[in-house]
């Protein structure tokens, strides 16, 4: 049997969404997989060892002839289903090029609606609903499978770190003991956690216990700006609050695996701590905890539980994320650093 899974972006989604791919090899091994993702992110999924070949769509720079001719040339391929996880229209057009036996959510669970006319079958299901959740219920639809939502909390670390970087990121960054990653950033502006109340994280952190290493991160321009700024406002010396280089998607799985905490944004970073079984606090604002995220004993989430009243139509213009404060960040991290 052989499959393809359209999921074009972005990184944090495409991390979550990956979670299907052990699921559908459980359920049979000998079912040959198929990735299609747009370009950007292609590191993320490169020889992963349940992905039999991933296509890299050029849709950053706009190239939409180039891309759809990849996708009619794929076509070849003879797939048996096609799995949009993305339900978007573009996605939605992409999966049915592939095949004409594509699945994807109904009218209702999508947030562009019009997207359901292009898949052959269709999953009613929530769109409030845990994001892992309605991913492996759509892999469970297409392969006629069993699946219960308990299932999330025994699945194996998603993505795995190459153990020639993890010792060369060791060296590099002169690791210690207990390492926290903190994220600074996220693409959407409500989304980010105030660098005042990270720095003064920092500062309670490092006071509890002085083997910590913070080491910050980012993704652009913008978020070194911001992780710059909790440096200065935090007065910490270097050696325990550390600033680091652009890291690349492998350094960055390969960082998370070394880490005791990850702590960060509602965004990729914090997303692949749960897809790789590390302790995690991801920090919601006005968006859905309960939807973004999966709760275990060792990844938790915080927010100011506010309703959203419509999950579609996330408020941009929304900034509760502000009101969290610092010290309830510091007590899930404390609980969660001394389980360890």
């Amino acid at each position: 049997m052989k499959i393809a899974i359209v999921r074009l972006s972005a990184l944090g989604d495409i991390i979550q969404s990956a979670i299907v791919l052990q699921f559908i090899k459980k359920f049979r091994q000998d079912i040959e997989i198929h990735w299609f993702i747009d370009e950007r992110f292609k590191e993320i999924l490169e020889n992963h060892p349940h992905i039999d070949k991933l296509y890299a769509l050029p849709l950053k720079n706009k190239k939409f002839f180039s891309s759809l001719k990849i996708a009619f040339e794929a076509r070849k391929n003879h797939y048996d289903f096609v799995l949009d996880l993305q339900g978007l229209i573009k996605s939605a057009l992409v999966s049915r090029i592939l095949s004409l036996n594509n699945f994807g959510f109904d009218k209702d669970s999508l947030k562009e609606s019009f997207a359901h006319n292009f898949y052959n079958q269709k999953l009613s299901i929530d769109y409030a609903e845990n994001v892992f959740v309605r991913y492996l219920a759509l892999a469970a639809f297409m392969l006629n499978a069993p699946f219960e939502p308990k299932d999330i909390y025994f699945k194996q670390p998603i993505f795995k770190a190459d153990e020639e970087l993890k010792n060369s990121l060791k060296q590099r960054f002169n690791l210690g003991e207990k390492n926290i990653l903190i994220h600074v950033g996220s693409s959407v502006q409500n989304k980010i956690y105030p660098m005042t109340k990270l720095a003064i994280l920092c500062k309670l952190l490092l006071h509890y216990d002085e083997r910590l290493k913070i080491y910050l991160t980012w993704g652009n321009e913008k978020e070194k700006i911001l992780a710059k700024r909790v440096l200065s406002l935090s007065k910490i010396d270097k050696e325990n609050l550390v600033l680091l280089d652009k890291l690349s998607l492998k350094e960055l799985i390969a960082l998370t695996q070394l880490s005791s905490l990850v702590i960060g944004n509602d965004s990729g970073p914090t997303h692949l701590a749960f897809a790789m079984n590390k302790p995690s606090i991801t920090i919601f604002g006005a968006t859905p905890h309960y939807r973004n995220a999966f709760v275990t004993d060792i990844n938790k989430t915080i927010s100011i539980h506010k309703k959203i009243a419509n999950v579609k139509h996330i408020d941009k213009s929304d900034f509760c994320i502000r009101n969290i404060d610092e010290e309830d960040i510091f007590s899930l991290a404390k609980d969660l650093l001394d389980e360890r």
